[in-house]
């Protein structure tokens, strides 16, 4: 990139009325929509928040794929392609287990939680004041920094559009687009937002498409655009940018990120049970095959069809607007800013009343998701910290009020952290960062009877305190020898109470041997590796055996959760596997209902994976022209999705409505 000379896009952009009165129609039907569900979402707070818990598979799956359809993920993608190259994608792609193993064994348990939030299951799953500490901070840490830097960076790429489109400062740019979505939002609670987000969905997927074959032709067709892409960057560089997959010998440790997304971040990193926003929509559910199918049908455009299009004007405008920059609002230098890109394309090529019409795909994809981050954020706000330790026993009408004001304070957070913010796949490394490694204890609390809230407090302040560690260090040394510290503390207290406590070791020998094993693992990487960067995903390296030990030290050293309460919770949610023999075995079968821990549930999660994948590269190869092995690889695809379908057809499903 150092021999490509960088500029500034500064084309002026012609917005004619035409393109206004299209925005303007777009925000016209948003608005009629949410008024619409209006008076539906102000029954109560289960309905504002829940929808009532009646929303159908193919509305809650597609306002999943729209909630994380935001402004920043197209931008971010045409940024990944130069950076990167294609198999940056891997950043997501390699969640494809991590939902199909949430389809599979966690959307159903959500639906059968009986719950309004996914934090609210702590005080499902847990007991004592622990249960209760962990609830409100939960709700504070997620609602207030975690969502605020989601928001942040949608924000940024929002602003960024209405900037180059309209010359719209920043400032005002966070004004209009904030007060729109906050507005339809704070009216018509989550019935609003599936259904403006169902909407919004189409419209943006519709002219990403389109926009992916102007850029095309623009870039001269697909033969000219490939061939322009090695002139322009080098055949190295060309090849790295075009690779699916990188190869071992990929510059800059491509090959080294990759392995490191696909074997550790799916099933370590984030809500990997598919909390959040995700719990949300299938909490929502009319029952648990709706909640099923909803998430499976998130999946499917998430991974394999709603990528492409972005990939493709990404390389477009590699070619078409190489060295593209912005001003560092700081030092007011020009740093290279491939994410500016996809807008480049946009403004320069498409037609009056079209652009209107991308504006507006724009719009609704940024709505879709920070109208999802406002609801959610707020429901925590509202449902886990106002409603149990501030004002317990208020009419619906006053926490719908309180409600209405929660979704105002998330929106202007959002807005003021988006100031903050310059790049937005620097914002979405920093938040995988801070929860590198915290996906376990959210896998372990629905399959391992001896999970207790405190395993969920220490796997979050570790996190917190080691990222900072790691963050903060001044120097290598420094930064290893605290780490080593910490973990070596952590074996002794594990060591002092096996020789001191008969009767604890008797109960927890195998835990600890496995918590020490882990111990002794974070510290041999930390004694071998040292990080090239203090980013995602490198930072797994240290955060993930390190929380691991950590809860699993402070999970068998604390009392475990009420029997009573253990039991309640696996006769609503029946899960099933070896991790709950010793509760499941107490409670008579007529009493437990059917596991979703089960061979045929197994099976069709490995199936579901592999033809995942299988469809996501035969895509990619039937768009960039090698016809047999895309085929290839969609022929297999449909054999593994009949026999999904057959084992699907064998499943117990349950209607019955849950507690």
């Amino acid at each position: 990139m150092e021999s490509i000379k960088l500029f500034e896009f500064t084309e002026k952009t012609n917005v004619t009325v035409l393109d206004w009165l299209v925005v303007a129609g777009f925000i016209f039907i948003t608005i009629l929509i949410s008024l619409f569900y209006t008076r539906r979402s102000r029954k109560s707070v289960t309905d504002y928040f829940a929808s009532g818990q009646g929303v159908p598979w193919w509305i809650l799956g597609t306002s999943m794929v729209a909630t994380t359809f935001a402004a920043d993920t197209p931008l971010a993608i045409a940024g990944l392609v130069v950076t990167q190259g294609i198999w940056g994608n891997w950043f997501y792609w390699s969640q494809v287990p991590q939902f199909l193993i949430g389809v599979y064994f966690f959307s159903r348990l959500w639906r059968r939680a009986g719950i309004l939030t996914d934090n609210e299951l702590v005080n499902v799953r847990y007991s004592g004041k622990a249960a209760n500490w962990l609830r409100g901070f939960r709700a504070i840490y997620f609602a207030v920094p975690y969502n605020a830097i989601t928001m942040g960076f949608v924000i940024l790429a929002m602003t960024r559009i209405l900037e180059l489109t309209f010359n719209v400062s920043k400032l005002w740019g966070t004004i209009i687009s904030v007060l729109i979505t906050m507005g339809y939002t704070a009216i018509s609670g989550l019935w609003g937002v599936l259904a403006t987000s169902f909407f919004q969905f189409f419209l943006a997927m519709g002219m990403t498409i389109y926009l992916a074959v102007i850029a095309v032709g623009a870039a001269g067709g697909f033969p000219s655009m490939l061939a322009k892409l090695s002139q322009i960057y080098g055949q190295a560089k060309a090849s790295s940018m075009l690779s699916i997959i990188p190869q071992p010998d990929a510059p800059n440790m491509s090959f080294t990120i990759f392995l490191l997304y696909i074997l550790f971040s799916w099933w370590t990193t984030g809500p990997t049970d598919g909390g959040a926003y995700f719990a949300q929509r299938m909490i929502s559910a009319k029952n648990e095959k709706h909640a099923f199918l909803g998430y499976y049908w998130f999946n499917i455009w998430h991974v394999v069809l709603r990528p492409w299009p972005w990939i493709i004007v990404g390389i477009a405008a590699a070619v078409l607007f190489p060295g593209i920059a912005s001003k560092n609002p700081l030092t007011g230098k020009l740093e290279a800013n491939p994410e500016l890109g996809y807008i480049a394309v946009m403004l320069k090529y498409l037609k009056p009343g079209l652009l209107g019409l991308m504006f507006s795909a724009f719009l609704a994809a940024f709505m879709s998701t920070i109208s999802a981050q406002i609801n959610w954020g707020a429901s925590y706000l509202v449902n886990d910290l106002y409603r149990p330790f501030i004002k317990k026993n208020a009419s619906e009408k006053h926490y719908v009020r309180v409600s209405v004001i929660a979704v105002v304070f998330s929106a202007i957070l959002g807005g003021i952290i988006s100031f903050f913010m310059k790049k937005i796949f620097t914002g979405w490394l920093l938040l995988w960062a801070i929860n590198a490694g915290i996906g376990v204890v959210y896998i372990a609390r629905w399959y391992w009877w001896r999970v207790n809230a405190w395993s969920e407090i220490s796997a979050i302040a570790s996190l917190m305190i080691i990222f900072s560690i790691i963050f903060f260090a001044k120097s290598t040394v420094t930064l290893k020898t605290v780490l080593i510290v910490i973990m070596l503390i952590n074996i002794g207290c594990l060591i002092a109470f096996g020789l001191t406590k008969k009767e604890w070791r008797k109960n927890n020998l195998k835990a600890s041997i496995f918590s020490i094993t882990v111990a002794v693992i974070a510290i041999t990487l930390i004694l071998l590796v040292t990080l090239p960067e203090k980013n995602f995903p490198w930072t797994l390296i240290y955060t993930l055996p390190m929380s691991l030990s950590i809860w699993l030290t402070v999970t068998i050293l604390t009392k475990p959760t009420d029997e009573n309460v253990l039991t309640e919770f696996y006769r609503r949610v029946h899960p099933g596997g070896i991790g709950w023999k010793r509760i499941s075995a107490k409670i008579p079968q007529e009493e437990v209902g059917s596991p979703v821990f089960t061979k045929n549930n197994i099976i069709g999660c490995i199936l579901g994976i592999a033809s995942t994948y299988t469809a996501l590269v035969g895509f990619g190869k039937l768009i960039f022209g090698n016809k047999l092995l895309g085929s290839a690889l969609l022929i297999i695809t449909a054999i593994l999705i009949y026999f999904i379908i057959k084992f699907m057809g064998k499943e117990k499903w349950e209607y019955k409505k849950t507690l």
